[in-house]
C-alpha cells in the first residue's frame, strides 16, 4: 500500500478527520495534517515568538509528510484552499508527487493546473494507489 499525505484547511477539521480514519480502516498509510492543534485557539494568548515557532515546527513537520508520502490529497470542499495548502501544494509539486484533489477548483488557475486527479471518495483514491 502507498501513503497519502492529506493537506486541508483547519475550517474542515472534522470532516478531514472522518476520510482520514476510513483511508486508514481501508489500509492506508495517511499522514495527516496537525489542524487540530490547540495553539490554533489559543495563538492570540501567546506570545509572538512562541507563535512563530510553533507554526513553522508545523510548517516543516507537513512538509517532512510530503516528502515520505507517495502522493498527496488537497481535501477542499467547496474548492477552499489556504495558505498553507497552497504552500504545501507547491512543496508536493516540486518533489514531483501526484496531487490529487476533492474538486478541481481551488479559485486560482496557478493552483488548479498542479492537481494531477479528481477524487471524491477514499475509495476511489485507493485505487488509484
Amino acid at each position: 500500500m502507498r501513503s497519502i499525505v492529506v493537506c486541508a484547511s483547519k475550517r474542515f477539521r472534522e470532516e478531514v478527520r472522518l476520510f482520514c480514519d476510513d483511508l486508514e480502516r481501508r489500509g492506508a498509510v495517511v499522514y495527516r495534517p496537525n489542524i487540530n492543534e490547540p495553539v490554533f485557539e489559543h495563538e492570540q494568548h501567546v506570545s509572538p515568538h512562541i507563535t512563530r515557532t510553533i507554526f513553522r515546527g508545523l510548517t516543516l513537520e507537513h512538509f517532512e509528510m510530503i516528502r515520505k508520502a507517495d502522493v498527496c490529497f488537497v481535501y477542499n470542499p467547496g474548492g477552499y484552499v489556504g495558505v498553507s495548502v497552497t504552500l504545501e501544494m507547491g512543496f508536493a509539486a516540486a518533489l514531483g508527487r501526484p496531487i490529487y484533489a476533492l474538486e478541481n477548483v481551488s479559485g486560482d488557475p496557478c493552483r488548479d493546473v498542479l492537481f494531477d486527479r479528481v477524487v471524491g471518495s477514499p475509495e476511489e483514491l485507493l485505487k488509484l494507489l
